[in-house]
């Protein structure tokens, strides 16, 4: 689900296909029978909102620091060679996300915010445009459409998910776990940068 321009690094043959997949299923299902028994309804929809969007989070930072993590240690050849299963993993949990947020709104009786609904939106359309187009029959027909799609729908989803943490780490955030996410997903960003001046550097040679 995710592309990084530069020189193709030597990929293990080593494919996980749909165990990402499985073990995104796997920790959901724990999640919702493990559930602490909520009194209302509503606690219990944001417990499953947390847990999906802090999972899909988990697979989109993997795929979003493959390619640099070769670039810049010439290690992470594994992640590189499966970030399609881990894109389509994180989509299999933030498509569990969306339907939670579907239930909290229709069960609160009220309404998204119009910046929220554009903006949060995008997100999810580009987030199944990437997962739609995982597949080699997609990268030939798209060409450089294909690139496009999923190195923006990347750099979006990852602006998405800070934004988010970071509001909560400035206004609920009681055990500093948003601002630990926050800070992940920022060095993943600064992980990134520097593999692409690292990439420009070699060019120039």
């Amino acid at each position: 689900m995710s592309a990084t321009s530069g020189a193709a690094a030597p990929q293990p043959r080593v494919r996980w296909g749909v165990y990402p997949s499985l073990v995104a299923a796997v920790v959901l299902v724990l999640s919702y029978v493990l559930m602490p028994q909520y009194a209302e309804t509503a606690d219990a929809v944001g417990y499953m909102l947390r847990v999906t969007a802090r999972v899909a989070f988990l697979f989109l930072i993997l795929a979003y620091i493959a390619r640099p993590l070769v670039v810049m240690f010439g290690t992470g050849q594994v992640l590189v060679a499966n970030r399609r299963y881990l894109g389509l993993a994180m989509a299999l949990a933030h498509t569990v996300h969306f339907i939670f947020v579907v239930i909290s709104v229709r069960s609160s009786g009220g309404s998204l915010e119009l910046l929220t609904l554009l903006f949060g939106g995008l997100a999810f359309l580009l987030m199944w445009g990437m997962a739609i187009t995982s597949n080699d029959a997609a990268v030939r027909l798209l060409g450089r459409k294909w690139k496009l799609l999923h190195i923006v729908g990347l750099h979006y989803l990852w602006l998405i998910f800070m934004q988010s943490f970071a509001g909560l780490a400035a206004f609920d955030d009681p055990y500093f776990l948003y601002a630990a996410l926050s800070a992940v997903g920022l060095a993943a960003l600064l992980l990134r940068i520097a593999a692409w001046r690292r990439q420009r550097v070699r060019r120039a040679v």
